[in-house]
């Protein structure tokens, strides 16, 4: 998993290099605006256009049916029946494009995350980084303190780490002095341990977690390499602020954004592209 995750991790950053320096909602509507063109390039190349079509026709009549003769409940339900039919037939027909489509936007979601989802830490704002513990750390937990973090000069380490049994965290508090991309370094049980910071606003993969080698923790959090297993650590992690995306005043999240954007420039797309969804 980690060498996969390495691998999408370079492909991704290089795609996304080019959105650095915009702002992210334009960033938002280019990614949306190639994601539409390829869902419609899927449909395009690997469904039957012919039977789409067709099904969707029968459909539309089938449903016409229903209104023209919705005082006749024998041809209603009959005109039903074929609504019915002609669903499942047109739902079969797309499943082909949305088997090829499942896995890259799986990918595509989980690692844009990192860039759309977070905005990044403000100098002179300051920030949580937590140390957590593994659950099965037991008597290990005691040889593993104290833990000291090191930072480079333009971020400030405000508080020494606070140790929070009941939560198995222990945590910093940071104030970053300057913009840039940092390398923090926890010192723990006589290892070091680095965690990526960033400190911009700009379309960057930001890291809120290194996870633990747990396939889940690495799928849901890939864009660094996990902890060392005999580490005694579960996670590292850094409080960035999530990104807000707005719609008249209810927060849809950028995913949220970023689907709906997709569906409305497929929609708009798909006569240009001659495309039947």
């Amino acid at each position: 998993m980690t060498v996969l995750n390495q691998a999408l991790t370079r492909l991704f950053d290089l795609a996304m290099g080019p959105l650095d320096r915009l702002p992210p909602m334009t960033g938002l509507v280019l990614l949306s605006l190639l994601t539409a063109a390829a869902v419609l390039l899927a449909f395009k190349w690997t469904s039957d256009q012919v039977a789409l079509v067709a099904a969707k026709r029968a459909m539309q009549a089938a449903l016409l049916e229903m209104r023209l003769f919705n005082d006749d409940l024998a041809a209603l339900l009959r005109a039903q029946g074929e609504v019915l039919r002609h669903t499942l037939s047109y739902l079969r027909l797309s499943l082909a494009p949305t088997l090829w489509l499942i896995v890259p936007m799986l990918a595509l979601l989980l690692h844009t995350e990192f860039y759309f989802g977070y905005m990044g830490l403000a100098t002179g704002e300051p920030a949580l980084v937590r140390v957590r513990l593994a659950a099965d750390a037991g008597t290990k937990a005691k040889a593993l303190l104290p833990a000291s973090l090191e930072a480079p000069e333009a971020v400030g380490v405000e508080t020494p780490g606070v140790s929070l049994p009941s939560e198995r965290e222990i945590v910093w508090r940071i104030r970053p002095r300057a913009a840039g991309s940092y390398e923090l370094r926890v010192h723990v049980g006589g290892t070091v341990l680095s965690k990526t910071l960033l400190v911009s606003d700009s379309v960057s993969r930001r890291s809120p977690v290194r996870p633990d080698t747990g396939f889940l923790n690495q799928l849901r959090y890939p864009s660094e390499p996990p902890l060392p297993s005999d580490s005694g650590l579960a996670a590292i992690t850094i409080g960035y602020p999530e990104r807000d995306f707005s719609v008249v005043g209810w927060d849809i999240g950028w995913s949220g954004a970023y689907l709906a954007l997709t569906l409305a420039l497929a929609l708009v797309l798909r006569r240009p592209f001659g495309v039947v969804m």
